[in-house]
């Protein structure tokens, strides 16, 4: 992998990588989305076919230094998402920095529309957090607590102001969000994405795809590029927010 910006960093090992996007000390929340050169979040519904090897070991990495993966329930239906694990080729960073064999995973979900067999619940190392919201149908609660760490956080939606709290006083500071559109664009509105990590895919997709966040209304938050990298094609941005001129 070539590192392009900061253009002082010759070498690209998975520590020289992993130093680059390492978190702060402070708090952070980052999201991860990958898209098309047209601007498309998925190809027939799904991220995987703009995606590739390149992108999937940004993905493990970036995940890998994470403490929590935030996900939309609709995105971890869709995307077929399992329990979080890390590949051996990133075990030994987690293990310098002092976290678990594997992120924990938590779905943001305001019905709380979700299968307890899946293996996100039955296979998860830690148990996978569900955050919803008390308007959700107390019988599913009721079902996924018997598999899940059920948390409420919200009446009618879910309140992420309160979720961040939530993660951050069990120790998790360090929080990756995957999306999907919607949910980022509920963070961004928020003011709530202090990093975005973006994949431009060096595919055209056409079709009538989302791009990578959903919003009611018009954001224009100023961001800063701090890292840019490339390989097989694949361009990986690291943008940190910054302030309006």
């Amino acid at each position: 992998m070539r590192v392009l910006l900061p253009e002082q960093i010759d070498a690209a090992s998975v520590d020289d990588i992993a130093r680059l996007y390492a978190y702060p000390d402070v708090g952070l929340i980052r999201a991860n989305m990958v898209s098309s050169l047209d601007g498309a979040v998925a190809a027939d519904g799904r991220s995987k076919p703009i995606s590739g090897p390149a992108d999937m070991f940004m993905f493990g990495l970036l995940r890998a230094l994470a403490d929590v993966i935030v996900v939309g329930a609709g995105t971890a239906r869709t995307e077929g998402y399992g329990p979080g694990r890390a590949r051996e080729e990133f075990a030994d960073l987690r293990i310098r920095s002092g976290q678990g064999p594997a992120p924990t995973m938590a779905i943001v979900t305001r019905s709380a529309h979700l299968d307890p067999e899946a293996a996100i619940f039955t296979s998860a190392l830690t148990p996978t957090i569900v955050i919803t919201c008390k308007s959700a149908a107390e019988e599913r609660r009721t079902h996924l607590a018997q598999v899940a760490d059920v948390q409420i956080c919200g009446d009618q939606t879910v309140d992420l102001r309160r979720v961040i709290a939530l993660l951050r006083e069990r120790g998790m500071s360090r929080v990756l969000c995957e999306g999907g559109p919607s949910l980022l664009g509920d963070f961004a509105a928020e003011g709530l994405v202090d990093e975005l990590a973006l994949t431009l895919s060096p595919t055209v997709a056409g079709g009538h795809a989302g791009r990578i966040l959903t919003t009611q209304q018009t954001l224009l938050q100023p961001m800063r590029h701090r890292t840019l990298l490339e390989q097989d094609g694949y361009l990986f941005g690291l943008y940190e927010r910054g302030e309006r001129p």
